[in-house]
């Protein structure tokens, strides 16, 4: 940039273009997930009054990473996932029956940590992936509702 530019460059325009960028940005991962897909049939109306367990970490199809970011909450009828706030644009709070979702159970990491490998919603059958003491958390959360799982690794 030449000086005349950087003296005509105004502060203002940081204000508009951030969180123009920003909420694109969580627009296109919203949809690259699945997020928005499963928001079309599961979007949360109302409080959850489960069990929650808050700045946890999810992977979305496999490669989409929401890390220490997530809200997730579960009870007998359903699985509750919320992005935190700032992160939330365009991702509204989930609620997922159990009867709406299949659970792979298994180990990880050279068998150190749990996971679980979930589909979420019996037709958009978005991957999510969870991992270590999260898994136990929603397994007792939901109680006899959670999936019948296939134990893989152990």
């Amino acid at each position: 940039m030449n000086n005349v530019a950087l003296r005509n460059f105004s502060p203002l325009v940081l204000l508009v273009l951030v969180p123009v960028w920003v909420g694109l940005l969580m627009w296109v991962l919203s949809h690259l997930s699945g997020w928005a897909l499963l928001a079309r049939r599961f979007r949360a109306n109302g409080n959850f009054s489960g069990e929650s367990w808050g700045w946890q970490s999810g992977r979305f199809r496999g490669w989409c990473g929401y890390n220490h970011c997530l809200s997730v909450g579960a009870d007998p009828t359903s699985l509750h996932l919320v992005v935190q706030k700032p992160f939330g644009f365009f991702h509204p709070p989930l609620l997922i029956p159990w009867v709406e979702i299949e659970v792979t159970t298994g180990k990880a990491f050279l068998g150190f940590y749990d996971t679980a490998l979930m589909r979420l919603g019996s037709e958009e059958r978005v991957s999510f992936r969870i991992y270590g003491a999260l898994v136990d958390r929603l397994r007792q959360a939901a109680g006899p509702a959670w999936p019948e799982s296939t134990v893989v690794g152990k």
